[in-house]
């Protein structure tokens, strides 16, 4: 067991040399990713605390909105770390917007978790009304679509990032979707996060079985979530997954369904959990397990109803 020193020293990456010529690479739209109000910057913020408790490097961040020519999502924007031209390619990860949601209201994730070196694409599904299946397939030909791009000699992640280490998330129906795309995608992916899940189709009970589910999970929930209860959803979820597969569940005591959103609640600590689950799975990095079996200190722990891991 074992608490990560919370005053470590934070590692500043400034590559400003390098920005500049990645800049003058990239298309015009990327170049002003930095500029106020291109995103927001309470994610850098978290990044910084991330980087401070894990002895990481923060790296400068840019986005840009690639063209979507697919049918099964409308639009995405794609953040990423400013690395050095012979940095060893980054992990990655999709996220799909809720029931009703759109690409705006989860941009806290972008820049927190690419300051931290991993690349992010949020998505917006063709209809914020898109039900359980649509979602899944977003999911899936999302994986496809960063794919792409990563093999586009025109985009400013070309070559940038591992295709062997991809991950998605997804809040609530997209967090549920989440997991029926991550068993059909199989060993293509590395992690799935479903954050605040809804089991479902609208209405509908859980009664399905992930037994087969060999994808490292991470779960969030609330024990205040009217929406999708845990029972019903989170956790009926979580215990479907066969304790062979690495799994780990995480549900706050306090928030709404809207936890994972810009303007939900421990954002910090939701932004903790899966940075260090992506390291974990993504990476191996095994120091990272002592991030949810360790001693989490007094104050983390107050806000947890339920920590489980298995294995």
């Amino acid at each position: 067991m074992k608490s990560f020193n919370l005053t470590s020293k934070l590692i500043l990456t400034f590559l400003t040399a390098t920005s500049f010529a990645l800049a003058a690479m990239a298309p015009a739209h990327a170049q002003d990713a930095d500029e106020p109000g291109r995103y927001r910057p309470q994610g850098r913020e978290i990044a910084r605390a991330i980087g401070n408790e894990f002895d990481t490097a923060l790296y400068e961040v840019r986005t840009y909105e690639p063209t979507v020519n697919v049918n099964e999502f409308a639009s995405a924007t794609i953040f990423y770390p400013l690395t050095l031209s012979f940095a060893p390619p980054s992990s990655a990860a999709v996220l799909v917007p809720g029931y009703t949601a759109t690409q705006d209201s989860y941009d806290w994730w972008g820049p927190a978790l690419a300051s931290l070196g991993i690349v992010v694409m949020i998505i917006d599904t063709n209809d914020p009304r898109d039900t359980f299946q649509p979602r899944k397939e977003a999911h899936i030909a999302a994986v496809e679509f960063l794919k792409g791009e990563i093999n586009n000699s025109e985009s400013p992640i070309s070559g940038k990032v591992d295709t062997t280490k991809l991950a998605i998330m997804g809040h609530s129906l997209g967090g549920g979707a989440a997991l029926a795309a991550a068993q059909e995608l199989g060993s293509e992916i590395k992690a799935v996060i479903p954050l605040m899940p809804y089991c479902c189709e609208l209405g509908a009970s859980f009664d399905g079985d992930y037994s087969g589910l060999t994808v490292p999970t991470l779960i969030f929930a609330s024990s205040e979530d009217t929406v999708a209860p845990p029972a019903g959803h989170a956790r009926a979820l979580y215990d479907s997954i066969a304790d062979s597969t690495s799994k780990a569940y995480v549900e706050f005591a306090e928030g709404t369904h809207n936890l994972p959103t810009n303007g939900g609640s421990e954002l910090a600590n939701q932004a903790r959990f899966t940075f260090a689950w992506l390291k974990l799975q993504m990476d191996g990095n095994a120091a990272y397990a002592a991030s949810f079996n360790g001693d989490l200190g007094d104050e983390l722990n107050a806000k947890l109803a339920v920590l489980e891991t298995d294995p």
